[in-house]
Order: C-alpha cells, then structure tokens, then sequence
C-alpha cells in the first residue's frame, strides 16, 4: 500500500510538476476533435451483389384454434379444415416478414399463390421496428 506521501509525489510525476526517481514526467495528451461523419451516407451500388442471396418465401393459407388432446391425435392423412379455398386472400411472408397479400388460385390442379400487392419497404420497416 502507497503512503500518502508517495501518492502525492506520483500525482506530482503525473501532472509534471516534480520527478523524485529522475524519470521522465508524464504529461496528459489532448487530441483535436475529429470531424463527425454524416449518420446515414447513401450507399451507390447495384443490386448485383446480393442477387444469389436466397429468402424463404411462405403464404400463410389459413389457421385453426385446436385443443391440445386434438394435436396429439394427428396422424398420417389427418385432415386440418382451414376455411380458406380459392380466391381467398391470404399473407406472404419472406423471411418470416408479411411482404406481401395475395389469393389461392388452382392451377393444373395445383394451389398456387398469386401475389395481389406487395407491402412498400418503408411500411414494412416500420411495423418490424415497432414488433421489436
């Protein structure tokens, strides 16, 4: 432990004022500010470089309420009745994000989703920030 005396001669050493051991004194060193940059700088790029990246696109065709003993009787060729048939509209979400709206179509005997409108980007970042 430090006495009092030698803690006034090192606060001495650091302010510059006295050197008992014949070292160097140290000094405080003051920067000149750096120039702030803007917060949000456009960035100037194509699209080029994120074409590859792969999204998981989903349509959410319809939901149930069950009871929990009716999920446990669930079986291979179950049947869950979603109320939804062709035409309806229904979400599309990429990456779990509602993205878009769209409706069921059959085609060759296939479902299929038609997209009807997609959610503006602006709009959409909005809602994921105020969700968080």
């Amino acid at each position: 432990m430090m006495t009092e005396k030698e803690i006034e001669a090192f606060l001495g050493e650091l302010d510059g004022r006295t050197s008992t051991r014949g070292e160097a004194a140290i000094k405080k060193v003051r920067f000149s500010p750096l120039d702030t940059l803007p917060q949000e700088r456009p960035i100037k790029t194509g699209l080029g470089h994120i074409e590859d990246v792969k999204v998981v696109i989903s349509a959410e065709l319809g939901e149930i309420t069950m009871k929990f003993r009716d999920v446990l009787n669930l079986d291979v060729d179950s049947v869950i009745d979603l109320n939804k048939s062709a035409g309806d509209a229904i979400n599309i979400y990429i990456n779990d994000k509602k993205a878009a709206l769209g409706e069921i179509i059959v085609v060759n005997d296939s479902f299929a989703v038609r997209i009807n409108s997609m959610i503006p980007p602006k709009k959409l970042k909005r809602e994921t920030n105020h969700g968080q």
